[in-house]
């Protein structure tokens, strides 16, 4: 699907550059900002030296300190390497983010041609991880798993250290974690060339730390090095673990915010890094017997503001980049949680553990009910709920209804690669179905399409907008998003609540400073009344306070499953407004990257005179019209 028509850049472009570079700069502070300097000067310098300098410089080129002989636990007898073939493969197929090529041995694993993003999970060996849980279910390998051994060693001979994404820090840190558990299920694939790549890539992760992002990749970092040095022998594994342990406490304590989220404010991101947590602490206490209160202590926060945020069908709310196939599921992941905190009621009632290795490690510590498909239904009470860290509050009046809205800080200063400008958005969802929600996250790579899906018009906002010397409407966005992960202003809340009546009306309401140099400012409230078992009444108000006339654009973005005949009976009060239209647009739902469905987005569009206005949309919605599965 193309670019939508009506997303244009109306600013001077060199002009909003510099300033928007400026901000972003600012907020970044100039401690991230030597580190990144020394990052992008390390990569540069690495890519030119021999590997030899390369691996010298980061004190990688020692041998391997000996392979530890532990989680025996994980050691699948009968389960041997793929069948080698008397000839090897000459080529292989590997599909990623919908996109699927045929690769011929040898390749080169660095292809300007290919999309960024799908080079990089071509390095991470999650497909080498998927052949490996497939082999742990049916004891077999699957058929392209004739090619691991082979990958294997041509990755290493291919791969030269400080050159190309296999060096680059995140994609180390994904696919070391991925080899060590190849090789503690499946000892045979061992050999001492690809031992010694492991500990290579794990010394050079050490000395190329992504502090300097911080975030999730500072986190990925960290966790693999502290499982990665618990697998070896030697003062510089043990340092390695310990370091990395220290350095992942204090990261923890920083990222992970008062209402247990993630300071990114992502579900698909706060659930990588939740296994992640769990995934080392299973490895600790299996291998030291340790159990680290502060590691306990965050995964018993991040597991319960997960279980908190789980809509009807173990989906999540979609605000940020939170593409659902980068995460394993919510509900997988909050078992695992529950698992090695030890909680008795993850009965067979609730238990969803479908991963084998994961039950592999669970198992090695307790004993496990049988995982069911036909798990009972959870019930959710009707309640409101609200974490105002993350700036999220769930309105859920009962009957499968659930209204998501946002209206708080959008991203930590320093990191906004993942923010949206989704200041005061909502999504409205029915027994864990999207109804009205926002487009969502389908492409990181930078283009027109990208841009999109992070600005407001994406999103169910109400976006101000004011006449330039062009003529046309610059569109303000509350978060100044631009690039493929970049912001410079980013709005702060300035007033929110939520509550609930006797009579059944539940709320959430706020607003934001993000027009104040505009002379403007913005309220909404947002309102489920009248919930019963075939019918809720949506009320949108917006207040808009103006010292200079604007215009106004209200976005509602249908699902793919909702008919645009849900929205006939919507009124609309906009009284003070002039020359108020409405229009249907084409456009998307993002259903992970890469991956699209066409929908239809309604669009009131209208002009304001300086004062004070209330825009008020009033949808009474049929479940008539709706199918929960």
């Amino acid at each position: 699907m193309g670019s939508l028509t009506l997303f244009k850049p109306n600013f001077p472009f060199f002009a909003s550059y510099y300033r928007r570079l400026f901000r972003t700069l600012l907020d970044i502070g100039p401690i991230r900002l030597k580190r990144r300097i020394v990052y992008d000067i390390h990569k540069f310098f690495d890519s030119f030296l021999p590997s030899n300098c390369s691996l010298a410089l980061a004190d990688a080129n020692n041998s391997n300190p000996g392979w530890r002989p532990v989680l025996r636990e994980l050691y699948c007898h009968g389960l041997h390497p793929p069948a080698s073939l008397e000839r090897p493969l000459s080529s292989i197929r590997f599909s990623f983010l919908q996109q699927e090529r045929q690769l011929f041995f040898p390749f080169s694993w660095n292809d300007s041609s290919w999309p960024r993003l799908w080079q990089f999970h071509l390095h991470y060996f999650d497909w080498a991880r998927d052949w490996l849980e497939h082999a742990l279910i049916s004891k077999s390998w699957s058929f392209d798993a004739i090619a691991l051994e082979q990958l294997l060693d041509h990755w290493i001979s291919a791969n030269t250290p400080g050159n190309g994404d296999g060096w680059n820090s995140y994609t180390i840190s994904l696919r070391t974690r991925n080899w060590i558990w190849l090789f503690r299920c499946c000892p045979e694939l061992i050999s001492s060339s690809r031992l010694q790549s492991l500990w290579q890539q794990l010394r050079w992760l050490q000395s190329h730390p992504e502090h300097c992002h911080g975030g999730n990749h500072w986190i990925e970092n960290l966790t693999a090095l502290a499982l990665g040095g618990l697998q070896f022998f030697g003062p510089d594994a043990y340092s390695m673990h310990i370091r990395a342990l220290y350095l992942l406490e204090i990261e923890i304590k920083t990222q992970i915010l008062s209402d247990g989220g993630h300071e990114e404010r992502s579900a698909c991101y706060h659930l990588l890094l939740l296994d992640r947590l769990v995934e080392l602490g299973f490895a600790i206490a299996l291998i030291t017997h340790q159990r680290p209160s502060w590691l306990v202590s965050a995964i018993r926060k991040m597991a319960s503001w997960a279980s908190s945020v789980r809509l009807y069908n173990g989906q999540y709310p979609r605000f940020n980049d939170s593409p659902v196939d980068i995460s394993p599921s919510l509900d997988e992941v909050v078992s695992f949680a529950q698992i090695y905190l030890n909680q008795s009621h993850c009965s067979e009632n609730n238990f969803f553990l479908t991963s084998p290795l994961r039950r592999y490690l669970a198992s090695s510590l307790f004993s496990l009910p049988e995982s069911s498909s036909n798990r009972r239904p959870l019930t959710i009470s009707p309640s409101v709920l609200d974490l105002p860290a993350t700036g999220w509050t769930l309105l859920r009046p009962g009957y499968g209804w659930e209204l998501i809205f946002k209206c708080g800080v959008p991203c930590p200063p320093h990191l906004p690669a993942h923010v949206h400008s989704d200041q005061l958005s909502f999504d409205l969802t029915y027994f864990g179905q999207p109804v009205i929600s926002e487009t969502g996250t389908s492409i990181y790579r930078y283009c027109s399409d990208r841009l999109y899906e992070r600005s407001g018009a994406a999103h169910n906002v109400l976006q101000l907008g004011f006449s330039s010397p062009s003529g046309e409407i610059d569109w303000v966005e509350p978060v100044d998003v631009w690039g493929s992960f970049r912001a410079g202003r980013k709005a702060l809340p300035r007033h929110r609540e939520c509550s609930h009546s006797s009579d059944q009306v539940y709320f959430a309401a706020g607003s934001h400073n993000g027009f104040d140099s505009r002379g403007a400012q913005h309220h909404r409230r947002v309102q489920l009344s009248a919930a019963s078992s075939d019918q809720i009444t949506l009320i949108i108000e917006d207040s808009v306070s103006t010292h200079v006339p604007l215009y106004f654009r209200l976005w509602l973005h249908l699902s793919p499953s909702s008919p645009t005949s849900l929205l006939n009976s919507l009124l609309i009060d906009a009284s003070s407004a002039l020359d108020v239209k409405t229009f249907w647009q084409p456009t998307w739902f993002a259903m992970g990257l890469g991956h699209r469905l066409p929908s239809q987005s309604f669009c009131i569009i209208g002009f304001l005179p300086s004062g004070d206005h209330l825009l008020r949309v009033t949808l009474p919605l049929s479940v008539a019209f709706l199918t929960p599965s």
